[in-house]
């Protein structure tokens, strides 16, 4: 029987998705952390559907993708209004995409969250009458973070719709980056990017986000930002810890119980195993994190790991059809 196979965190974009980002790296005096030169398919392949898109989904035994545009995306955008307008139009030109090719593809929605409210009745918007699955959130909106009580209403309209929020890698901040200086090896995806959306979501339930909407869901890709490998640790500390409020839960139970993983981005095999152990096979959706990695590396990589058939199965596309609803 031939295997279904559901992408959860797949890229796609527009020139205007691509201006955003160089506006935001000229404001805030970053620069990208990527070396485009090694990656020469990504740009071609990010907005093409008919000649690469599709044609490699079938070659590699991809049955649909759900998508969403990339960072900085519309958190890169400086002013509300433009932000909220720029993020109707994404959203509607992706249910496009969606439209024209029935059953391949569905979406995350991208939010204006310079403006809470806003994002919320955006996510309602999309979810209830697009369809979508959810939204996907590009790390911090200049520099503000999601744990932040102004975010509040959009974690409360999250839970509501029963749909998760995904939150993505984004740049860190300049001070951030200071701790990088001289090795810029390790910016971007070796390292910087991964310890971004950690602490962005260690935030998230130091809050007590999820004390507060016990039902929201949160996606980390990349296996989980190194979050799941770190589990002792993290309640170790936390008992240790100096504390302005208290948790209802341990840091784990948290990590257990409202997030859930992806399988985007290169990794070990081994590293898939220790997530399962830590995670359960329930919490963790299949992903390739097209086009920056080929879907045919990420089939290989799953079929890889030495799990059970079944577990497979769960990744491959029973967990995204439980979580996301498809």
């Amino acid at each position: 029987m031939k295997t279904k196979r559901i992408c959860v965190e797949e890229h796609w974009g527009t020139p205007e998705v691509a201006e955003i980002k160089a506006k935001w790296l000229a404001r805030t005096g970053l620069s990208a952390s990527v070396n485009f030169a090694e990656t020469p398919l990504v740009g071609p392949r990010i907005g093409d559907f008919e000649k690469f898109r599709l044609p490699l989904m079938d070659e590699s035994g991809i049955t649909m993708q759900i998508l969403s545009s990339g960072s900085p995306g519309v958190q890169g955008i400086l002013d509300r209004e433009s932000a909220v307008v720029t993020a109707k139009k994404i959203n509607d030109a992706e249910a496009e995409i969606i439209h024209r090719h029935p059953g391949r593809f569905a979406g995350f929605a991208c939010l204006p969250t310079q403006d809470p409210k806003a994002a919320a009745d955006e996510l309602e918007r999309t979810v209830t009458r697009l369809g979508f699955k959810g939204a996907m959130v590009q790390g911090h909106t200049n520099f503000e973070y999601l744990d932040e009580q102004k975010f509040r209403i959009l974690w409360e309209r999250a839970e509501a719709l029963g749909v998760p929020i995904y939150l993505h890698i984004m740049e860190p901040s300049r001070e951030a980056r200071k701790i990088y200086d001289g090795h810029p090896e390790l910016e971007g995806p070796i390292w910087s990017w991964g310890v971004e959306a950690a602490t962005h979501a260690l935030r998230i339930i130091g809050a007590g986000i999820f004390d507060a909407f016990p039902r929201a869901i949160l996606i980390l890709g990349h296996l989980g930002e190194s979050l799941p490998y770190l589990l002792g640790r993290l309640d170790e500390g936390y008992a240790m810890a100096f504390k302005t409020r208290k948790l209802k839960r341990l840091f784990s139970q948290y990590i257990k119980e409202n997030v859930i993983i992806t399988t985007s981005g290169k990794y070990q095999p081994e590293t898939l195993v220790c997530a399962i152990s830590a995670m359960g096979a329930d919490r963790i959706l299949f992903a390739a994190d097209y086009p920056w990695v080929s879907m045919k590396e990420a089939v290989e990589l799953v079929e890889r790991t030495p799990i059970s058939d079944s577990d497979k199965e769960k990744i491959y596309h029973l967990n995204a059809e439980r979580w996301l609803k498809l």
